[in-house]
């Protein structure tokens, strides 16, 4: 099992994704024009990871701003952790956002009832990126 880390950009997040300890995090901004391929590479990692039949996986998402793209992205990948839950592995989502976005709040919440999921949507203050 490996670690895949890759450093946040300007616009582009922190990704680290631990198979071993069975952990997720994102965190940043999310703009950036290579940010599909970004996403892909985790989600090809998601799966194979999969295929190993975890039994659980931790995510954490703290996002301060996602574009229209990421915005893709970001469900593409909540519809493979969803697909990881429906093959038995318990998820713990948590996705926090920037305190007073209502925007984001509701957008997040958008990606939750699309996908018929369960995961914690908590507001956090903007220092804490």
């Amino acid at each position: 099992m490996s670690v895949l880390e890759i450093p946040a950009k300007e616009a582009a997040p922190y990704i680290r994704f631990d198979e071993e300890n069975g952990t997720l995090q994102i965190k940043g901004k999310s703009y950036d024009d290579d940010v599909v391929m970004l996403f892909n590479m985790l989600r090809s990692k998601l799966k194979a990871f999969g295929g190993n039949k975890p039994q659980k996986l931790d995510v954490n998402i703290y996002l301060k701003y996602f574009n229209t793209s990421s915005s893709k992205c970001l469900f593409d990948l909540l519809s493979d952790l969803k697909d990881l839950e429906s093959n038995g592995t318990t998820l713990n989502i948590t996705w926090n956002f920037v305190e007073g976005d209502e925007e984001m709040g509701e957008e997040i919440e958008d990606f939750r009832d699309s996908l018929d999921m369960e995961f914690d949507i908590e507001p956090l203050p903007d220092d804490l990126a």
